[in-house]
This record gives C-alpha cells, structure tokens and sequence, in this order.
C-alpha cells in the first residue's frame, strides 16, 4: 500500500489544527481529538504616551489651589489695606482735633488773664508768664507733630507768630510783662481781634485735618473697589477654570470611560466588532487600546469557533449542524425563507472504503477534497454543499417552483464528477 501526503487546505482560521488543538477527521470520521484551546496572541506594545491624566489633573488641582491662595491673599491685603487707612485717618483727626483743642483752651486762658492784666486787675504775673511759655510749648509741639499734608504745621506755626507778635504789640510778652502799669483796657479790643485771627488759623487746621479725612476715606472706598474688582476677576479667571477644566474632564475622563463601560456592555452582548475611540493617549488610552486588542481577540476565536463549529474541517463545507440549521429555518412554522423553494441533492461515493484500502486514509481524504472542491463550484453562492460525514455529502439548492434549477445543478454536478480525479499518480473515475 502506498503512503500519500496530499493534505487538503484548511479553511481560514482554521489551520494548523494539531498545533491549535483542533479536532482533525479523516474520510473514514475518525481522528484525533485535540485541546480545543484557542491561542490569543499577546498584542503590540502601546505607543508612548502623549498625555498623563495624573500629570494634567495634578497641574489643575495645583493651579487652583494657587488661584485659591492668590485670591486669599489678595482679601486679606486689600482688607488689611483698608483698615489701615481708615484707622490712620481716623487717628490724625483725632491728634489734630485734640491737638487744636488744647491750643484752644489753652489760647482762651491765656487771652483772658492778658485782659485782665490790661486792665489794672490783679494778676499772677509770675504765672501769667508760665502760662504762656506753656502755650508756646504747646505750639512748637503742634508744629513739629502736626501733619505737613495740607500745610497743617505750617499754619500752626503761622498761628504762633500771630499770636507772639499780638502780645508783643500789647506789652504782655515775656519780659514786657513785668513793666506794664496802668490801666490799658482799651487795648483790649485789639488783643481781642488778635486772638480771633488766632483761633481763625486753628478752625483752618482743624477743617484741613477733616478735609485730609475725606480724602482719606475717598481713597479708602477706591481701594475697596480694587479689592472687589480683583476678587472679581479672581472669580471670573476661577469660573473661566472650572468650565475650562470641566470640558476637559468631561472630554478626556467621562466620556473615555463611558465608552469602555458601553463597550463591556457590548462585548457582554455578543458584539465582538465593537471597538472603543481611542481619544488620546494617556492611561484611559491605553486601557482603551488594551480593550481593542482583547475584543479583537475575542473576536477571532469566536470567529474560529464559529467556523469550526459549522465547518467541516477536511474539505472546509458546511458539517452537518449547519445543513440543519439551514433545513430547520427554512421549514420553521411562522418562517420567512430567503427563498420560497429550496432543493436537497444527496450525494453518496458508492465502494469508497475500497479507496481508502487501496490508497490509505490519505489517499481517501484528498480525493474527498477534491470530489468537495468540484461540488462547491457547481454551486451559487446562496447555496449550502456540505459534508454530512464520511462520503456522504449534501446540496441546498435555492430553486424555482418547477425544481428546474436544482435539475440543471444536479446535471452539472454529473458532468463535473464524469472528470477523472488524481491522487498522487493515480487517476480514479466515478462510474
């Protein structure tokens, strides 16, 4: 007996069978039976990664959390700003004022015992000349701490001479004390006058001093306005940050992740095509990819399976369970068929375990690839051939009412196995 080593070629997906773990039959139906696994190859390595959400979030916590700081601070300054204004003006009023009072009262004392001397009365002359080196004091030291804004310490200085040259004139300044006699009370409207010009250049101190206060407060309420003006646009860049960050989380982060979570759910439902858009590649992008190639894989061996599952794996026909699967929807009650008549050729090699004997198990599998092969070109393509087992093969014909075409395949299907077969160096011919 001669060894033959004709194989027939596997269907795609389906080759190599030992090595996969695939179920090989000869012609008689026997074999080894393997694994059944599937292998699934390991992927590509991903691209190198041209963004990084820890990177990307870390920055916009980040920069929010200095946006947070700034505008902080900012507060905290303006306020502290505004405070410091309010209270510095509200301290030199309050030195101003007391400042002129003191001057006032003291001016008032020293003007009425001035009178008195004038006027013969007896007085303290000895006091009289304490008290108003006292007053002199008190006027140089409004001089030197009165604000120079506004020329406040130059008006009390101005105020100090007014005064110093009307006691002059009237005798009643330091020494000239002691030499006044006699009554001089008509001097005493002058000296009057005198004091008055006096008091006139302390009221305009004191309306300096309110004046500086105004502008005070009117620079205080400008620097509240800059301070609600940069917390507003603190506000407004914070604001233009969450929507900005938030479209890129909803872009980047949501939607990524909604897509794999719908393509679990699709993959769950038996649909291996679907693949998940890969947005960009960062963490999400390379679990998306990593998904890809998975529902890839998956999809390949369903697909084998399928094939396997369907397919003879010899000639690479349709088995047996897919002429029933054809049979049983086609004569399913309530079933629309793809075509109103269907015909069924039964085709049996008569004496074929004699080839098998004289050729070898091998010898019978190539002739049965080539008897498949010749079957399948007699067909269309919306036809069914298939094994049905050992020799035995089987035809749906899509047909017309009157079973003219199955007629006219059924001839060809003569016509094509009159042609001798060769297997190896020998030629066989059905009879």
């Amino acid at each position: 007996m001669r060894n033959w080593t004709t194989r027939p070629e596997d269907p795609p997906g389906v080759a190599d069978a030992a090595a996969d773990g695939q179920s090989a039959f000869d012609s008689s139906g026997t074999g080894t039976s393997g694994s059944g696994a599937v292998g699934v190859g390991g992927g590509t390595p991903h691209p190198g990664r041209g963004w990084s959400l820890k990177t990307e979030w870390s920055r916009a916590f980040a920069l929010m959390l200095v946006a947070l700081l700034v505008g902080a601070l900012a507060t905290i300054v303006g306020v502290r700003g505004v405070a410091d204004q309010v209270q510095e003006t509200a301290a030199q009023l309050q030195n101003v004022s007391d400042t002129v009072a003191e001057l006032r009262s003291a001016l008032d004392a020293h003007e009425l015992a001035g009178h008195r001397l004038l006027s013969g009365a007896p007085v303290d002359r000895p006091a009289f000349l304490q008290q108003q080196r006292d007053l002199a004091h008190r006027f140089d030291d409004a001089i030197l701490s009165l604000p120079a804004e506004r020329d406040m310490g130059a008006a009390a200085g101005e105020a100090r001479a007014e005064w110093q040259n009307s006691l002059t004139e009237h005798g009643l300044w330091d020494d000239q004390v002691q030499g006044l006699t006699g009554n001089r009370v008509a001097e005493s409207p002058g000296l009057a006058a005198s004091g008055a010009g006096v008091r006139s250049l302390l009221d305009g101190i004191q309306r300096s001093a309110l004046e500086s206060m105004e502008s005070g407060l009117a620079y205080s309420a400008e620097l509240q306005q800059m301070v609600i003006a940069a917390r507003s646009a603190l506000f407004g860049l914070a604001a233009a940050g969450v929507v900005y960050f938030r479209s890129r989380m909803v872009r980047f982060l949501i939607r990524p992740i909604e897509g794999l979570h719908s393509g679990v759910l699709k993959l769950k439902t038996g649909d291996y095509s679907h693949r998940i858009a890969v947005v960009r590649h960062d963490e999400l992008g390379e679990l998306a990819t990593a998904f890809n190639a998975m529902a890839a894989a998956v999809h390949d061996s369903h697909q084998v399976l399928t094939h396997r599952a369907t397919h003879d794996p010899l000639t690479g026909l349709a088995n047996r369970a897919a002429l029933t699967g054809r049979l049983a929807a086609t004569f399913k009650p309530g079933s629309e068929p793809r075509f109103r008549h269907e015909g069924l050729l039964i085709i049996d090699v008569d004496d074929f375990k004699d080839v098998n004997d004289s050729l070898g198990h091998d010898g019978g599998d190539a002739l049965l690839v080539q008897l498949a092969g010749r079957l399948q070109g007699c067909v269309r393509a919306h036809d069914l051939a298939a094994r049905l087992g050992g020799d035995e093969f089987a035809i749906v014909v899509a047909d017309d009412a009157d079973g003219s075409v199955t007629a006219a395949i059924a001839e060809r299907i003569h016509d094509a196995l009159r042609q001798p077969f060769s297997v190896g160096d020998v030629r066989l011919r059905f009879q």
